[in-house]
């Protein structure tokens, strides 16, 4: 399991991708180890961080749909950051 997940996004390029807005105006806030981060021309993507904060994965995630990104995040980020 993941410790952090950066939501990396640039906003321009959110007008494409429906399902990431969705998820950031509805559901991010339910995932408090969660955080986003805009970066200029970035594609959507998660940048998956350990325990350590140390880089793990970085997933695309711009033609994923809604619940498979919460069902991503349900399964392999952990709830908060006191878990251990």
């Amino acid at each position: 399991m993941y410790l952090v997940a950066i939501l990396e996004v640039y906003m321009r390029k959110l007008v494409f991708c429906h399902e990431i807005v969705d998820f950031i105006e509805e559901e991010k806030d339910k995932f408090p180890t969660v955080k986003d981060q805009y970066l200029f021309n970035s594609p959507p993507k998660l940048i998956a961080l350990d325990d350590e904060g140390q880089h793990k994965e970085t997933i695309r995630i711009d033609n994923w749909k809604g619940e498979h990104l919460l069902q991503f995040l349900r399964e392999k980020v952990k709830p908060n950051s006191a878990s251990s």
